[in-house]
């Protein structure tokens, strides 16, 4: 059996910024579903951060969401079993008041995990951890020592992990108290990274221009071989175009292709001017992007 794992997603990331909304469409649209039809994974297991307030939702980020998402998972008989993440709770304390089970309850063929347990899928028994606070400590820590299964997956904050690219976190659990599993796949961290036994999954896409370069895509997990594969998602939010003039035609620099910027963060980068006019004209050619410029320091 082969199963979609997705994690962080985070609807209503950015302060309900619709152009994020639709960038996070265009994922599911042109990326996910397609894979899944590809290749007839039918069950979704989504390891936490579905949404990105703890607080409140925004109605129409949820309005979206549900037509990006849900509505094309249902329309396809997909499942999907949903870990909390600490942006799903509402409390930092207890997992009890959380967005999904309030928001999603009546939509068919999702799952919510709010506390510790475990779940086979074909045969293979997952420990499924939701985000660990006070309350479900104890509990959860008790699960994972009296269960038999070979796998985790869950929301967890372990440290020693990098939590973007380069910056590392020193806080949280122990990844000892892991010890047992073979396998642990985790959310919460965005940056993809593993030590050969933990592997935080990280984000399907892009939210800030840390993430920049930073390889984004979804998992798919083969209950059967236990191999895990990695799909990269090719679509991007943060864009960085470098300029050159020198020892350069106009056509040379007007041959950049914009259309694959529309509707993302463009930073500009200019390393050699020497044409003012030639450079007006190649700032004036992208439409649909949002553009900033970085000046080289001998040019402030």
């Amino acid at each position: 059996m082969k199963i979609a794992i997705l994690n962080d997603t985070h609807c209503g990331v950015r302060n309900d910024m619709v152009e994020m909304s639709e960038y996070q469409g265009r994922f599911y649209k042109e990326v996910f579903f397609p894979y899944l039809d590809q290749n007839d994974i039918k069950h979704i297991i989504h390891m936490g951060d579905y949404f990105d307030r703890r607080k409140y939702i925004n109605f129409a980020s949820l309005q979206r969401n549900i037509e990006h998402f849900i509505k094309p998972m249902q329309e396809r008989g997909i499942t999907m079993d949903l870990i909390i993440g600490n942006h799903d709770t509402y409390y930092k304390n207890t997992n009890d008041v959380n967005s999904p089970a309030l928001l999603l309850y009546d939509q068919k063929g999702v799952n919510v995990i709010e506390e510790p347990k475990v779940m086979n899928y074909d045969g293979l028994d997952v420990a499924m951890v939701p985000w660990i606070n006070n309350e479900n400590h104890a509990n959860t820590l008790t699960m994972i020592e009296n269960t038999n299964a070979q796998v985790c997956m869950g929301h967890l904050e372990v440290a020693g992990f990098a939590m973007n690219k380069g910056i590392i976190n020193e806080h949280g659990i122990s990844k000892s108290i892991f010890g047992k599993f073979d396998t642990v796949f985790s959310g919460h961290f965005h940056h993809k990274s593993d030590d050969g036994h933990i592997f935080y999954l990280g984000a399907p896409y892009e939210f800030y221009w840390n993430d920049c370069d930073d390889r984004k895509g979804f998992h798919v997990f083969d209950t059967e071989t236990r191999e895990l594969e990695f799909i990269r998602n090719p679509l991007t939010m943060f864009n960085k175009v470098h300029y050159h003039d020198q020892d350069k035609t106009l056509d040379d620099i007007m041959a950049v292709d914009f259309d694959h910027y529309k509707g993302s963060y463009v930073k500009l980068i200019v390393h050699t001017k020497t044409n003012p006019y030639w450079f007006d004209m190649f700032v004036d050619k992208p439409t649909g992007a949002t553009a900033s410029t970085n000046w080289p320091a001998s040019m402030v």
